[in-house]
């Protein structure tokens, strides 16, 4: 699995925090005390939320924002899980840094991750929560049809919206992906600019949304 983030300097492989941080957790890494952490907070110098229980906690989009405004010259990688998260499921590495690049392209802040294995692919799904899914097909192991199958399977907590890629597309297929989950159905011929349409309405749905099969 390989995960990819958007940033001013470009393309960076990964990070490391990703869940809202606690005030302790937020003030190793600033190097400060606990009480000036809270001071900040009191101050609405940096964002923060509270839990159920009435524990500060700050995501690490705003803990980024904060350090770069106050000028604070610690290393802090981070994934804000707020953003939206594509998960591109192909064992053709190839066109799947084509998507990722498609992806980057038209969604800035979005974070990418690629995985050429359909196992993996349904463990990222429950743990990372991807809005949007890239399936192939045709995979080693376990195929795109079985992970269409066990996420039907699943409780609903958490659907994606999936795309499903295939390079062939026969009756049998066709008749397999009907009752299926997908949103949507793409021969790998569709041209890019097909592709970050086709994304863009996706996550910007008309009020009444079909089913489509493109074939170019």
């Amino acid at each position: 699995m390989i995960e990819y983030r958007q940033s001013t300097n470009g393309i960076k492989m990964l990070t490391v925090y990703r869940k809202p941080m606690n005030v302790g957790l937020v003030a190793k890494i600033c190097q400060v005390s606990k009480k000036t952490v809270l001071n900040w907070i009191y101050r609405d110098a940096l964002k923060a939320f509270t839990t159920y229980g009435g524990h500060y906690r700050v995501w690490p989009g705003d803990l980024k924002e904060f350090i770069s405004r106050a000028g604070i010259n610690v290393p802090f990688n981070f994934v804000d899980e707020r953003q939206t998260t594509f998960l591109v499921v192909d064992d053709d590495q190839g066109f799947s840094l084509l998507l990722k690049e498609i992806i980057c392209s038209e969604f800035p802040d979005a974070n990418v991750i690629l995985t050429d294995d359909g196992y993996e692919a349904l463990l990222l799904i429950g743990e990372r929560k991807p809005h949007v899914v890239l399936l192939d097909l045709r995979m080693p192991k376990i195929d795109g049809f079985q992970v269409l199958d066990l996420l039907k399977a699943r409780k609903r907590e958490h659907t994606p919206k999936i795309i499903v890629l295939s390079g062939y597309l026969d009756s049998d297929s066709r008749q397999r992906l009907a009752g299926s989950i997908a949103e949507e159905i793409w021969e790998k011929g569709k041209s890019i600019t097909d592709m970050r349409e086709g994304l863009r309405k996706l996550l910007n749905p008309a009020p009444i949304r079909k089913k489509i099969v493109a074939s170019l």
